[in-house]
């Protein structure tokens, strides 16, 4: 199945693996910045584009251990959606963020009109999982160290019929991961 969810940090895609059930967990392959991954293979800061000594490593780390692919912004993302229906088709969940980019405080962003082609093809149920609590932690002048309450919230599979089109199952998804991220638990 696909798994959708907001992004906030970084460690989004760690903190839904931890999430999900073991068995589901040890069967992710989770859609990555494509230009993030290119930078970090070329020794560069993605962020500030400076040499960075550990970027190979970094690179290595993030594709051995999270089984992460590149999903590039700008171009070339049929060749990454063509990877995901490849990781489906070997039973493999499929994780994405359809923002296309971390929100800075936690609020949804609009979803990138990417994803309802992606479901569109992939003829696979979609997950919705939210993470709440990370906007607030992540607020700027909080310092290095900091507590508070994270939770992953995990809605039901949506299923989209062949009559849907793309921007319609965007909808429908944004709104699935709104209502998962202001419902009260």
């Amino acid at each position: 199945m696909l798994i959708i969810c907001n992004h906030v940090t970084a460690y989004d895609g760690a903190l839904i693996e931890y999430a999900l059930p073991g068995r589901m967990r040890r069967r992710v392959a989770s859609a990555m910045l494509g230009e993030m991954l290119e930078d970090f293979r070329h020794f560069r800061d993605p962020d500030s584009g400076r040499f960075m000594l550990f970027g190979p490593a970094a690179y290595w780390l993030l594709t051995a251990l999270y089984n992460v692919f590149p999903l590039p912004r700008r171009r070339d993302f049929q060749r990454s959606f063509a990877h995901a229906g490849e990781a489906l088709d070997r039973g493999y969940s499929v994780l994405v963020f359809p923002e296309g980019t971390r929100s800075a405080v936690g609020e949804l962003a609009p979803f990138r009109p990417g994803i309802g082609l992606l479901v569109k093809q992939a003829h696979a149920p979609v997950l919705p999982v939210a993470l709440i609590g990370l906007g607030e932690l992540k607020a700027k002048g909080r310092g290095w160290f900091r507590s508070g309450k994270i939770e992953v919230r995990v809605g039901r599979p949506l299923r989209f019929g062949a009559l849907l089109t793309e921007a319609e199952i965007t909808e429908q998804l944004h709104s699935a991961v709104a209502a998962l991220m202001s419902s009260n638990r």
